[in-house]
């Protein structure tokens, strides 16, 4: 049922959701708010931050269970599969990576770095706090926060889905959520917790896209380089930094013989035309990974006695 529910979700989420979001995940920080709210009038500490935290996880994990309960054995299972697709698609990105990619290179083509900037503000987390020189600085943006949020919205959420069902995927989309809606009000031990959470369920997803990264692209640079950091962990690992070098080493024949053949135009343009390229094998790459992950899953389906 995992494969269905996954090559579903992937239809819907290209056709269906293909041009503006469905799904509005304001619900949650009002529930984040409201539970912060009565944990303070239980707690009355400030300072103890854990209570809200725990309600924040436990009550729809609790809600989810009893759903799945009362929907076991109904009409041969559809209102159960109903229910994964219903999870699956709310933590999916609602924006396709082919899309954004399609988006800012109209922006990249004219040349426009304030439209870029204001881009990347709207579509990407922490871009707001960023200073970008040149246009180099942008694109950079864009490529390696294209290939994060592509692995946190899709690979994690798939890794996460078929180990654990659906329970897996909405503690990633909670944990994700707690990390994008922290404001100064956060307090610094909550934030640390869940930077931790976060570390930890992209730790095996991360590396199983590396692995992809190599078999779908240039395997010697991108295993060797995977091989250096396997086992590295801790909370100063910028994994979105980590997941871009993969890529980078998977891309580095086909984008090096791009640039030396750049000979037309003036600098300006072949600078911009070289780093569209990049943006386009990356969304390449990410396309062909995908591919990679269903075609495994769809084996497993069919030869393996768990799924």
């Amino acid at each position: 049922m995992k494969f269905l529910v996954i090559l579903i979700c992937l239809a819907l989420n290209y056709l269906w959701l293909k041009h503006y979001d469905r799904f509005d995940d304001r619900w949650f920080f009002r529930f984040r708010e409201n539970m912060e709210v009565v944990a303070q009038r239980v707690v009355r500490n400030a300072a103890i931050w854990w209570p809200a935290m725990a309600l924040i996880y436990a009550l729809p994990l609790l809600f989810l269970v009893l759903v799945l309960h009362l929907a076991a054995g109904l009409a041969l299972g559809l209102p159960t599969m109903l229910i994964h697709i219903l999870i699956v698609l709310v933590a999916f990105d609602r924006t396709q990576p082919g899309k954004l990619a399609r988006d800012f290179l109209e922006i990249w083509a004219e040349g426009d770095q304030d439209a870029g900037i204001a881009f990347l503000r709207r579509e990407f987390r922490g871009a707001d706090k960023q200073k970008f020189a040149n246009e180099e600085e942008i694109a950079y943006f864009f490529r390696k926060h294209l290939v994060y949020r592509s692995f946190e919205k899709m690979f994690v959420q798939f890794f996460w889905y078929l180990a654990l069902g659906p329970a897996g995927v909405l503690v990633s989309y909670i944990s994700y959520q707690l990390r994008d809606g922290r404001n100064e009000q956060t307090h610094p031990k909550s934030a640390e917790t869940i930077d931790s959470v976060i570390l930890l369920l992209e730790w095996i997803p991360l590396r199983l896209v590396a692995l992809s990264f190599s078999l779908a692209g240039n395997f010697v640079h991108c295993f060797n380089q995977l091989k250096q950091s396997f086992w590295e962990f801790g909370r100063k690992e910028d994994n979105a930094g980590l997941l871009y070098s993969f890529a980078g080493f998977a891309l580095f024949g086909g984008i090096a013989r791009e640039e030396a053949n750049a000979e037309e135009g003036d600098a300006n343009t072949r600078g911009r035309n070289y780093q569209a390229y990049e943006i386009e094998s990356l969304q390449g790459l990410l396309e062909r990974c995908q591919l990679l992950w269903l075609s495994l899953l769809a084996l497993f389906t069919i030869f393996g006695p768990v799924m």
